[in-house]
């Protein structure tokens, strides 16, 4: 039963008992109130225990993963709110509704103190592969996108509910559930308390799977404006601008009064491309963001330079996303799931007819032009990472450095993980502290105001690929380069004829520091150690005649190779490195939160290790390394005429040793997995009976080749300034 006013205010003033001890909140908060402004602490931390620069535990914790949970008694309190939009994007009338968990320390919610907001906006919380939607063949609907965009007039609430309230009447249910048809079987919220550690420390977290998921109203619009719009309501309600519901149904309002107006956002991939967009959107009271492998282009996460990337293999990466997320539709009604999948449809066919160019359905989903960025940023990246490749990172620093923002980067040896993981709670040190510690360092300077460590960071923070060791550095694209290009002038062919895909192949397989049929290879011997920091640019002169082909790319990878074998941080075919235990819940997150273990990212032993790569298309010479420049050639290229292309190559931090020696391959493709020529190997009756649509499949074929003109061709390496 609901809490009447009276009931609220009663309790309010009562002692609260826990373990046999009874706490008089108010006279203990403002006994810390009056301690703090004697002792000079920053005013915006009051009500938080602030040592050595870092907020420190100051509630007792409460597992909230078990359907007898109850807020009644604890310090922390959980709760559904129901955020409202300005879009009516599932057509019923009404904005959506996105559902939001709030956990916020009970001393915040009962006026204490106002707590700063650590905001998570990831679509995959909600529920993961519930939704396998059947879609048309390719170009048989034209859905009008224009229908998205209706705004509805507002709700008018019927009266409102106090966070105490919403919290007393809380059903775990709403955060703990099982989906029937999930092939995981997986409980959700998936990552509810992934944020515990901060959560003990007095900040609130707040998280949201947004449109078109489970509990949510609309669809889910993967990498459109309209996702983007609706987190950002989120961060308006926090801040007190925009209406939010403590019932589905939205008819009882509910304000975040107990919200410092000081915002935070973090999360890995998806996460931090949310968290990108939100930046770029210049929301009052998102006062920082921690973006951990989080793309800041969908065009460059899914293609690269005028070609698709391989990441699927097919033309589908977003329509395939949206549905990967999309939670809400396993129960939708048949004429709301036809909607979606209508929009599905045409996302995919939108992806198709570009066919790896830049157009305006990828620049009305480009936020990196945006002028209004202005929260600082400390963004992560693992420089091993082949689903979020590490130019995703050099495009958002870009972004925010125009707008003069604050940024520091923190580079990694490791692939698609954040340091300090939820997935296989395990964290890593860098320097003195942990991982979390640094975010808890970051956290507390820019929502408290509390000067630390944090105010001294240099702009990289960069894990060493020779021992593990991270450090700090200035050195990034410093205009200093090797040149790295053949021995001769002459002319040389290269035939994508049985060409391997992978670079793991490659460089098992195919590299040996020759040229072949299927590869052009130049090398360099290293007298003394090298460090490549930057985006390494190959500068190629090519011709082909081939221009009637399907897809026509040409990439480039460079290589450390040794004689000997050398420890090297390679990810493999897995995409991650494996872990060594340092110290078995060795990392204490606080009184009754889940350990994590120490642990520190193992090296394998290598001759050869890729240190980065490239491809683009060969069709589209202009195609450079901002996602715009790639769009649709105007004129057809000719065959056999020479034109000059830039590949730009992923963006590395890697020391070659003295006596290794530096390897580019000018080849066909790299990057892809080595099945991605499934189109080539298979008749069009046998993918269908596969389940597989040819013209949804990226088309790579093998019978072209193309001529380097070696005399007009070089690489530059970017290395520090001496």
């Amino acid at each position: 039963m609901e809490k009447g006013v009276g009931e609220v205010s009663a309790f309010l003033l009562s002692p609260v008992t826990h373990h046999g001890k009874q706490f008089i909140k108010h006279a203990a908060v403002l006994f810390l109130l009056a301690a703090l402004a004697i002792s000079g602490a920053s005013a915006q931390a009051a009500g938080m225990i602030i040592e050595n620069g870092m907020a420190q535990p100051m509630a007792r914790y409460t597992d909230p993963r078990s359907l007898d949970y109850a807020n009644e008694g604890s310090e922390l309190l959980r709760f559904p709110v129901y955020v409202e939009t300005d879009y009516d994007t599932d057509l019923d009338g009404k904005p959506d509704l996105i559902k939001t968990m709030v956990q916020v320390p009970r001393a915040a919610a009962e006026g204490a103190y106002r707590a700063p907001v650590i905001y998570e906006a990831r679509p995959y919380i909600a529920g993961m592969y519930t939704y396998n939607p059947t879609l048309p063949a390719a170009g048989t609907y034209d859905f009008d996108e224009s229908v998205l965009y209706t705004r509805p007039a507002k709700r008018i609430p019927k009266g409102s509910v106090t966070a105490l309230q919403a919290a007393a009447r809380a059903n775990p249910a709403d955060w703990y559930y099982h989906l029937e048809n999930d092939p995981f079987d997986q409980q959700y919220m998936g990552n509810l308390t992934a944020y515990d550690y901060y959560l003990i420390r007095g900040f609130a977290i707040v998280q949201t799977a947004g449109l078109g998921t489970w509990g949510s109203e609309g669809i889910e619009c993967c990498a459109s404006d309209l996702e983007a719009k609706a987190f950002a309501c989120v961060i308006e309600w926090l801040t007190g601008k925009r209406a939010a519901y403590g019932d589905p149904a939205g008819e009882y309002r509910i304000e975040a009064d107990w919200c410092s107006g000081k915002i935070g956002m973090t999360g890995r991939s998806y996460a931090g491309a949310m968290a990108f967009e939100m930046a770029s959107l210049g929301l009052e009271g998102l006062e920082t963001v921690v973006p951990v492998a989080g793309p800041a282009s969908w065009y460059d996460y899914a293609n690269s330079q005028g070609v698709p990337s391989g990441l699927l293999g097919r033309y589908d990466a977003i329509a395939d996303l949206s549905a990967l997320c999309a939670s809400r539709f396993p129960t939708g009604e048949d004429a709301l799931r036809q909607h979606y999948e209508n929009y599905l449809s045409w996302i995919r066919d939108q992806q198709i007819a570009l066919r790896g160019d830049y157009g305006s359905f990828w620049q009305k989903r480009d936020f990196l032009d945006s002028p209004h960025f202005k929260a600082s940023a400390l963004i992560v990246q693992g420089m091993n990472d082949d689903t979020v490749h590490p130019r995703q990172f050099v495009l958002m620093r870009d972004a925010f450095l125009r707008c003069g923002c604050e940024v520091r980067c923190l580079l990694h040896q490791n692939g698609h993980v954040s340091p300090g993981s939820e997935q296989t709670e395990t964290d890593i040190m860098i320097g003195e502290h942990t991982y979390t510690e640094w975010l808890n360092l970051w956290f507390t300077h820019t929502l408290l105001g509390v000067e630390n460590e944090v105010s001294r960071l240099p702009e990289f923070t960069v894990q060493s690929n020779l021992d593990g060791a991270f450090f700090g550095t200035d050195q990034w694209m410093t205009g200093e380069t090797l040149r790295l290009g053949p021995g001769t002038g002459e002319e040389y062919t290269v035939s994508a004829a049985g060409a391997r895909m992978s670079n793991a192949a490659l460089a098992e397989s195919t590299f040996d520091g020759c040229s072949g049929a299927d590869r052009l290879a130049w090398t360099l011997d290293i007298a003394e150690d090298v460090t490549v920091c930057g985006v390494p640019e190959v500068r190629l002169r090519v011709k082909t005649a081939d221009v009637d082909r399907n897809t026509l790319m040409i990439g480039a990878v460079l290589v450390d190779q040794a004689d000997q074998a050398f420890p090297c941080f390679d990810v493999g075919s897995i995409g991650v490195l494996e872990l060594r235990v340092i110290r078995e819940d060795g990392v204490d997150r606080g009184d009754g939160v889940d350990p994590y273990d120490l642990v520190e990212w193992k090296q394998v032993e290598r001759n050869r290790k890729v240190i980065a790569y490239g491809v683009m298309d060969l069709r589209n010479p202009e195609a450079g390394f901002l996602p715009a420049s790639a769009e649709t050639r105007a004129e057809p290229i000719a065959a056999d005429a020479w034109y000059d292309y830039t590949l730009y190559l992923q963006p590395a931090y890697y020391t070659v040793p003295a006596g290794h020696r530096l390897e580019l391959y000018i080849v066909p493709f790299c990057g892809f997995s080595d099945d991605a020529a499934i189109y080539d190997s298979y008749s069009a009756a046998e993918l269908e009976d596969m389940g597989l649509r040819p013209e949804e499949l990226v088309p790579v074929t093998r019978d072209y080749s193309f001529t380097v003109d070696q005399g007009a061709s070089e690489a530059l390496i970017p290395v520090p300034r001496n």
